[in-house]
């Protein structure tokens, strides 16, 4: 922790540069609690953490904003976190549904990605037995709306489905899921 407890940093490149490249003990240094939710140019604290890279320092640095009590609602840290090209996904998807849990929108759009789900179905270089902690978090969430509108001006499902030649496995667990719940399955667009 850093010796005088400010406001706000003097020094944002330092805390950017430990969020986005650097490591937890880096982080610390250059860190009080009381920035918690301080919004960079660049994003808040949590979204520029799960920026980085290296993931076993995202993860550490994520739960660490998130012990201090990051918003999660803000900068749409889902997206961050899952649109990225390496993933742990056994250390990450506890993160995921941390998150979630401090409230978190399982169903937040992004205008060229969608939703949360959509944004990792979307990550063609994974594949389904891959990602499938993630889809256990995401498909788990009572609140998940897989027929709300999103992008290309399809609904979640109608997106996945659209996929299927590389996301099959999904489309089958999405359809259940709404099955499970006594949602009646739209039969695919023609």
């Amino acid at each position: 922790m850093g010796l005088f407890n400010r406001s706000k940093p003097r020094d944002t490149d330092a805390l950017h540069a430990a969020l986005t490249h650097g490591t937890l003990a880096e982080l610390e240094k250059v860190y009080e609690p009381a920035w918690v939710d301080l919004q960079l140019e660049s994003g808040t604290l949590l979204t520029l953490a799960l920026s980085n890279k290296d993931t076993a320092q995202r993860v550490a640095m994520a739960n660490r904003l998130l012990d201090d009590g990051a918003d999660v609602t803000k900068g749409q840290p889902l997206h961050v976190l899952l649109g990225r090209n390496q993933h742990d996904f056994t250390a990450e998807a506890p993160l995921l549904a941390r998150m979630l849990d401090a409230g978190a929108d399982v169903n937040e759009g992004h205008k060229k990605f969608g939703t949360p789900l959509e944004t990792i179905a979307a990550k063609f270089k994974f594949s389904d037995a891959d990602l499938a902690p993630f889809y256990d978090v995401l498909l788990a969430r009572p609140d998940l709306d897989l027929l709300q509108d999103s992008i290309f001006g399809r609904t979640v499902l109608g997106n996945l489905r659209h996929w299927s030649g590389g996301r099959g496995e999904l489309v089958v667990r999405a359809e259940q899921t709404l099955t499970d719940r006594g949602i009646p399955v739209p039969p695919p667009a023609q």
